[in-house]
């Protein structure tokens, strides 16, 4: 994606995720509304990547490149995985790299 690409995919994830917490606390199961908190560190670790120039939608397993995350972001994340997959932890915390 291009910047502009970029900028219209942030706005549309915010929108996406925002539609969904909406959604889920109808449901009200709370592990289910928890995805809701991982959408949103991924747009922001998305935005991080963004404002280095980086193209987050190439960030992935397949590519071999990574999103921008701060050690506190892997907790957070670990957090809520922990509460959706009642313990599993499966991130470990990154060392935070120049730039982010």
């Amino acid at each position: 994606m291009d910047t502009q690409e970029r900028e219209q995919a942030l706005l549309e994830m915010r929108r996406t995720a925002d539609a969904f917490y909406r959604s889920a606390i109808k449901i009200g199961n709370h592990p289910f509304i928890e995805f809701a908190g991982l959408m949103n560190e991924y747009i922001v670790a998305s935005q991080l990547a963004h404002n280095e120039g980086l193209d987050f939608s190439a960030c992935n397993i397949h590519n071999g490149k990574t999103l921008p995350l701060k050690p506190f972001m892997s907790d957070y994340i670990n957090e809520k995985l922990e509460c959706i997959f009642s313990g599993a932890k499966v991130m470990s915390t990154p060392v935070e790299t120049a730039g982010t």
